[in-house]
């Protein structure tokens, strides 16, 4: 039997690694690129995971941005809020992470999604 793959699951697939890379352009383009090769590959290799629905990439995509969220809320505020001005970047790229987030955690909780990892 074949399993059927919800269109929810492909775009969770492709798009999961927008809220944990979503930092403001400044922090991005100082970050040497070689660095941003291992959660690159990571996601490449999490994404063919949940495309061809490995039960582990259900759970690890869910620690992902569990994770994501809860530590950009954590550093949110400490992060934003300097000596002598307010990051406004980095506040609403953490705000936009931290709802991106859990956007994809409610899109995985689903009932579709479950039954799709399990057939």
């Amino acid at each position: 039997m074949e399993r059927s793959r919800p269109a929810v699951v492909t775009m969770i697939a492709v798009f999961q690694f927008i809220p944990v890379l979503l930092f403001p352009p400044d922090v991005l383009l100082s970050v040497n690129p070689l660095l941003l090769l291992a959660p690159v590959a990571l996601f490449v290799f999490l994404g063919w995971a949940m495309l061809t629905l490995k039960r582990w990439a259900l759970m690890s995509c869910v620690f992902v941005q569990g994770f994501n969220a809860i530590a950009r809320f954590l550093i949110m505020f400490p992060q934003a809020v300097g000596q002598e001005s307010f990051d406004w970047s980095f506040l609403i790229t953490s705000l936009g992470a931290v709802l991106l987030s859990s956007l994809i955690l409610y899109l995985i909780d689903k009932p579709e999604v479950h039954v799709a990892f399990r057939a």
